[in-house]
């Protein structure tokens, strides 16, 4: 049971959204968000021995540790008739770990008992579905002692049936010799690293550059350094700028934390240092401090923007200015798609003053110039791209794909960014007609099957044609697709595209004459040269259905889906005041979240409160409720253009009751399952931008103003819907 329930805690924080964990990914552990256990632990024992374990997992630390702020209390007991193993697992799937050769196994130990070493536990690792032989952790502790911390290095070459190059999924600690008695250990820093890393002494101090108090926060920044041996920033903080405490460890690409305090209206006195590869400290820097106060909603919600804007800022991949996938580590990928919300996010920030209208046309001049070596298909781009090489990055090698979906969230951003920027200045005439030719230049229709062309299809490639090509349509990010392919000057859809391509759910049910024979050069059948019985068939589902939900009528979307799924649509698109043939949407999207809100009020999600809801139905479409209670902070914030007053009180009910483990210097994380006491490391993309997206046009309209303004989305919008009197 133990390990089934870490298993369903893994699975939602490793299923859902982009993957962005804010460590390196050799390190195992460095600290638990969440106090009381270690959610990413399974503690199991038989017979006469024994582990201290709270719900099944080790607990966490708090007063004893080696860095900041806890480690993972180990506390058991050996039987001779008895056995026990502690799995301690990654939290992410994505950084699941590929050792290198002469790669070594690190952590830091305190033994707090009397325990000899041969009682200390065996250790071995997990990759795949397999597990190491064990061997002994004293081999690899010299000057053992009690009560201090030691440093335990094992080399993986010293482990017979590891496999280098292989994911690593965990380490296994387990029962040593047959010492009968109890035991209290404390682990910390547990990663995998080079056996010679950079040792150059650090003899300069830290250079903190600011620190910026908030409501119940201070955010610090520092000056980046370029010495090698430096791994991470150690935070400090006082309250009476005379007795300091290390509060944080930060990795060396992070540029900025944002410190949840104690107590509000009050000084606090920060320093920091830098630490390198054996935790040995630079001199400490300057301090500096910052006194919080109470915020009004309007500052309240500035910050909470800022917050979310800044997950955008410091993604962006140098190259080329797209958003990157991955951060703090080798990889250049970027994402097309979230480019074009990170776009709407700059845009966003901009209009609070959070960054200049300068920085957001000097990046959008480098996406463009990126943009313009990258090969496109029909005008549509990968859906990733190396930002080194301007080469798409593709699940197989061989098979180049165009991603349509991804390539309209671009082209949203862009548009928007057109209309922002717009004046007569030359630099800005020159963006909007870079912006136009890419626009125009995406053959919309081409993404689409003869005697079929009001579907569009997502992808294409010029070697498997639709083989892996889904139909785009139904109450979700597609509105997107279909928009812009109305809207389009050159190649646009047919009109029966709207009711007939995005208002029906389709999926492909016919195996032979499936989407895998169009114009495919493997195959001898080209479905635009054939007759209508060689085109694939699908499984039809309608755009939406009236039902009642909670009481509420709901005309499209589904509580079977995250709420977030159904905000995609409306990032750019105002659904103020209009109706299609399908439904009201502002009025349908008020019952909708309303329905949310009620079902998770019902299902305890391990809140007390009325303003804590947005669960996740991430695992299944069956999943029980009473089971998974993860909560996603988007849900509800992202209801503010709607629900303004409810979306702030559970704003600020996820900032002042779980912001300290919520919240960061990118914004809220994207889960926390408060029945399992899990918070996710990770962020969404989606979510950060419905966030800071959500928020302003809630506050100002702005983004859903401009995507309005262009003439050719106006034209797509009058021509399929009606404007409903506010006053109806």
């Amino acid at each position: 049971m133990v390990k089934t329930v870490t298993l369903q805690v893994l699975l939602y924080f490793v299923t859902v959204g982009s993957i962005f964990a804010d460590t390196y990914p050799e390190v195992l552990f460095e600290n638990s968000i969440m106090a009381g256990n270690y959610a990413y632990s399974a503690v199991r024992y038989q017979g006469t021995s024994w582990v201290n374990n709270v719900g099944g997992r080790l607990p966490v630390s708090d007063s004893v540790f080696f860095t900041p702020g806890n480690a993972l209390s180990l506390d058991y007991s050996t039987g001779v008739d008895g056995s026990w193993e502690v799995t301690i697992f990654y939290p992410d799937s994505g950084s699941f770990y590929h050792a290198k050769q002469n790669d070594r196994l690190t952590f830091k130990l305190f033994v707090a008992t009397e325990t000899a070493p041969a009682a200390l536990p065996k250790i071995a690792i997990e990759q795949g579905s397999t597990v190491s032989q064990p061997i002994s952790i004293a081999r690899y502790i010299t000057d053992f002692k009690s009560n201090s911390w030691l440093q335990v290095s094992l080399p993986l070459s010293a482990i017979d049936d590891f496999r280098i190059g292989e994911p690593i999924r965990g380490i296994h600690l387990s029962q040593g010799e047959n010492k009968v008695g109890t035991h209290r250990l404390y682990i910390d820093q547990i990663e995998f690293l080079s056996a010679n890393p950079p040792r150059v002494k650090l003899t300069s101090p830290a250079v903190l550059s600011s620190a910026k108090a908030f409501d119940r926060h201070v955010d610090l920044t520092w000056q980046l350094p370029l010495t090698p041996s430096i791994r991470y920033i150690k935070i400090y903080r006082s309250d009476d700028n005379d007795h300091f405490t290390p509060v944080a460890i930060r990795p060396i690409f992070v540029q900025k934390y944002s410190d949840y305090v104690p107590q509000p209206n009050k000084t606090y006195y920060y320093k920091i240092a830098w630490v390198d590869y054996d935790y040995s400290e630079s001199p400490f820097s300057n301090i500096l401090n910052a006194h919080t106060k109470t915020a009004n909603d309007n500052e309240f919600l500035d910050f909470i923007q800022a917050a979310h804007l800044n997950y955008f800022l410091e993604r962006t991949e140098v190259n080329s200015g797209m958003h990157a996938i991955r951060l703090g580590v080798d990889n250049a990928t970027v994402s097309v798609q979230e480019t074009g919300l990170s776009i709407l996010a700059q845009i966003a920030g901009s209009s609070r003053g959070f960054v200049s209208q300068s920085a957001i046309r000097s990046r959008l001049r480098r996406i463009l110039d990126f943009l313009d070596q990258v090969e496109r298909y029909h005008g549509a781009f990968p859906a990733l791209i190396d930002g080194r090489t301007h080469q798409g990055v593709y699940e197989v090698d061989s098979i180049p794909m165009a991603d349509l979906q991804a390539t309209a969230f671009l082209v949203q951003g862009l548009l928007v960014a057109q209309a922002y920027l717009y004046n007569d200045s030359t630099d800005v005439d020159s963006l909007s007609g870079r912006i136009t030719s890419l626009w125009e230049g995406i053959e919309w229709n081409h993404f689409t099957i003869n005697g079929q062309e009001h579907i569009l299809l997502d992808s294409w490639s010029p070697v498997a044609g639709f083989r892996h090509a889904k139909p785009l349509g139904g109450f979700n990010e597609s509105l997107v697709s279909y928009l812009l392919a109305l809207a389009s000057p050159e190649y646009h859809v047919v009109p029966e595209a709207y009711e007939q391509g995005l208002g029906v759910v389709r999926t492909v049910t016919d195996t032979l004459h499936s989407l895998e024979l169009a114009d495919n050069p493997s195959f001898a059948v080209d479905i635009r040269d054939s007759s209508a019985s060689m085109l694939p068939e699908y499984l039809e589902a309608p755009y939406g259905q009236d039902t009642t939900l909670y009481g509420l009528p709901i005309v499209v979307g589904s509580i079977d889906k995250s709420l977030v799924e159904s905000y995609k649509p409306f990032l750019a698109f105002d659904p103020r005041s209009k109706r299609d043939t399908f439904a009201d949407y502002y009025t349908n999207q008020v019952n909708l979240i309303e329905a949310y809100r009620r079902r998770d009020n019902e299902a305890a999600n391990g809140s007390f409160s009325l303003d804590v809801w947005g669960m996740e139905n991430s695992i299944a479409p069956s999943v029980d409720y009473s089971a998974s209670r993860v909560i996603n902070p988007a849900m509800a914030i992202g209801s503010f253009p709607f629900l303004p007053g409810d979306a702030l009180k559970s704003m600020r009910m996820f900032y002042y009751k779980y912001g300290k483990e919520l919240f960061t210097e990118y914004g809220f994380r994207k889960g926390i399952d408060l029945s399992s006491n899990a918070v996710s490391d990770q962020y969404d993309t989606f979510n950060q931008a419905v966030i800071i997206v959500m928020i302003e046009n809630g506050r100002s309209g702005l983004i859903w103003d401009l995507f309005s303004k262009h003439p050719e989305i106006n034209r797509v919008v009058n021509a399929h819907f009606t404007s409903i009197d506010p006053g109806q």
